[in-house]
């Protein structure tokens, strides 16, 4: 038995290994494959944004320090070592960072798979898809700023895949690294109260020991709390604005996102034999999220009544995807952004389902599969032009900024950070965290 033990714990840290080291080239590959400069040279948004922050008002006073409403802690975190890098490594800097988290949330969650029982290659693809899903590349893939949609996906496979009985439960080491992990999902994105459902829904089930779930439990509570504080003290508020077009304009994106599983295929009117126009039913997309959520009820109560594991965990991961994309559309306008975490987890849950199957099929037909799936998906791995193309290049942007402050020392500079982000002149953002940056700031960078 303690050798059975010992070599399955050999075999988790093998594979998470592996994948972790899979999940970080692909995310970094896909920007690559996109623009060979852009590891180099695409400093993302907020990823430059924060770590002049704490350039300029150190790194406490901007990990407090609220964006679009709430608080950001992992960006924020990992501006940190980017800040005190020289100012023309921070692209490189911030970019490795991002596929490093990638890669360690994908060798976690194929450790977490393995744990909960599923097969050696239904783990490895589950673990994969927050670096090689199509929807991934259009803006999201490789930035620390979409921090947050790695760090729920991991944690709502945590908590609808619990441990097999062969495992057991996770331990004291491993239940405090879970708390620690909610804790931090949580302070970083406020839709973290989802997986309080999901939990108290394991919790009823009888799926989790009560200790355990209020230690997870608390760590939510802490992050959810300090964010809610944050979002009422905002000096500028995340607007909020719920309304039966915002639900409208969400339903109908909900296919048009799934979609993106295979690239090329659109939900739009189109040209038929160039005589003949055709156009998707106007009750397309609420139908599908009809289907979505009776599925998943349908799997939640099946496997409940049942007592069969994988299809409840189906159930919460299409449940959870549905909430995940309905929270952020429904309060503004829909995003592509905001489809990532959902198409992840539905993605995981299809493969969730088919783990009998694949546990079954020959390891040619399987082979030959993950062929035709990779032919089909290989167009959208590099990363969008609007993701990938340097606007401006980092460099050259250091370099206007610290010829225009050695002509001009006591000018108020405005870095711009791809895709020639913020507009406006940053409006609508407060300092610390506003682009506008002394000239003495920016001379410090000067050798």
């Amino acid at each position: 038995m303690q050798g059975t033990r010992r070599r399955q714990r050999r075999d988790l840290w093998i594979g998470f290994v592996v994948l972790a080291f899979a999940g970080a080239l692909a995310s970094l590959g896909r920007l690559w494959l996109g623009n060979r400069a852009a590891p180099g040279e695409n400093l993302w948004a907020e990823d430059g944004l924060f770590a002049l922050c704490i350039d300029k008002a150190g790194f406490f006073t901007c990990l407090t320090d609220p964006f679009a409403g709430y608080l950001l802690f992992v960006p924020r975190v990992l501006a940190w070592p980017v800040s005190v890098l020289p100012v023309e490594w921070w692209a490189w800097a911030a970019n490795i960072l991002a596929a490093a988290l990638v890669g360690i949330v994908s060798g976690f969650a194929y450790v977490v798979v393995r744990r909960a029982g599923l097969a050696v290659f239904t783990s490895a693809v589950i673990a994969l898809l927050p670096a090689i899903a199509p929807i991934l590349g259009l803006e999201a893939i490789n930035a620390l700023g979409s921090s947050y949609m790695p760090l729920l996906y991991l944690s709502t496979l945590v908590l609808a895949l619990l441990p097999s009985d062969e495992h057991g439960g996770y331990g004291r080491a491993g239940s405090f690294g879970i708390f620690a992990l909610l804790m931090i999902t949580a302070l970083t994105i406020p839709s973290a109260v989802v997986l309080v459902i999901v939990l108290i829904v394991q919790l009823v089930r009888g799926s989790v020991d009560l200790r355990v779930a209020a230690l997870w439990l608390i760590g939510l509570v802490i992050g959810l709390v300090t964010q809610t504080v944050t979002a009422l003290t905002a000096t500028t508020p995340r607007p909020l604005e719920l309304n039966g077009e915002s639900v409208s304009s969400w339903m109908e994106s909900v296919p048009i996102s799934i979609l993106t599983y295979w690239p090329g295929i659109s939900l739009g009117e189109y040209s038929f034999f160039a005589n003949f126009t055709l156009a998707p039913a106007g009750y397309t997309g609420l139908l599908v999220v009809v289907v979505l959520a009776g599925l998943g009820l349908w799997q939640v109560v099946f496997g409940w009544s049942r007592n069969t594991s994988r299809a409840f965990a189906v159930g919460l991961l299409v449940l959870a995807g549905l909430a995940f994309g309905f929270i952020p559309s429904v309060i503004g306008d829909p995003n592509n952004r905001y489809f990532v975490v959902p198409l992840l987890l539905w993605g995981a849950a299809v493969m969730v389902a088919l783990d009998p199957v694949i546990r079954r099929t020959r390891w040619w037909i399987t082979a030959l599969i993950v062929a035709l799936v990779f032919a089909v998906w290989w167009p959208a791995m590099p990363a969008s032009q609007y993701r990938s193309t340097p606007a401006p290049a980092w460099t050259d942007e250091v370099a206007r900024m610290k010829a225009k402050c050695l002509a001009d020392p006591g000018f108020v500079e405005f870095p711009i950070f791809s895709p020639y982000w913020p507009p406006n002149r940053g409006v609508g953002m407060d300092e610390p965290t506003h682009p506008d940056t002394p000239c003495m700031v920016i001379l410090r960078w000067v050798v």
